[in-house]
């Protein structure tokens, strides 16, 4: 395939990404004001969300990271003036740099995040009796899961987001 279309394609998944993103947000604004006018009861289109916000936070974040991921990779792409290294071929790199980018971004914020939602449920912004689980939505399923970074782990876990991030920008421009 033509590199142009290539770029042409992951451009126009993000772009369809970040729509998705923008109606998420808009879904989330809408069951702020709803929570708050309660006089009509809920309206049925929002009553899910408001119920359990997680349904709207869970596409979000992976609507906003598969957003960046694209592109990452589309730039990288671009970068791509090599056959690759390491015996992995230069598509390859650029793959794993994107989602190396994108990865280490969400870790980054992954302390701060979540701080705000300990603080809103009368938490300290770093709490140490933090729920290990996290509830994973979409659509019709939800289910909870461990997560491996939870309290003060995710202080280091924004720190090593950093070496990530940078890590992948390194994988997709110079190699």
């Amino acid at each position: 395939m033509d590199i142009k279309n290539e770029i042409v394609i992951y451009l126009l998944i993000a772009g369809i990404l970040s729509a998705v993103r923008r109606v998420i947000s808009g879904a989330k604004n809408g069951c702020f004001y709803a929570k708050n006018n309660t006089s009509l009861g809920y309206p049925p289109l929002l009553e899910k969300f408001i119920k359990n916000i997680h349904f709207l936070e869970t596409p979000a974040w992976y609507s906003h990271l598969g957003l960046q991921f694209f592109l990452c990779l589309a730039i990288y792409r671009l970068c791509d003036t090599h056959q690759g290294a390491y015996g992995l071929s230069a598509y390859t790199l650029s793959f794993v740099g994107a989602l190396l980018s994108a990865m280490g971004s969400s870790a980054i914020a992954g302390v701060f995040y979540q701080g705000y939602i300990n603080v809103g449920s009368g938490q300290s912004f770093i709490d140490s009796g933090e729920n290990p689980k996290s509830e994973f939505a979409f659509w019709k399923w939800s289910f909870w899961w461990y997560r491996p970074v939870y309290g003060k782990r995710r202080i280091y876990a924004s720190i090593l987001g950093v070496f990530t991030l940078l890590g992948g920008i390194y994988l997709g421009v110079y190699y």
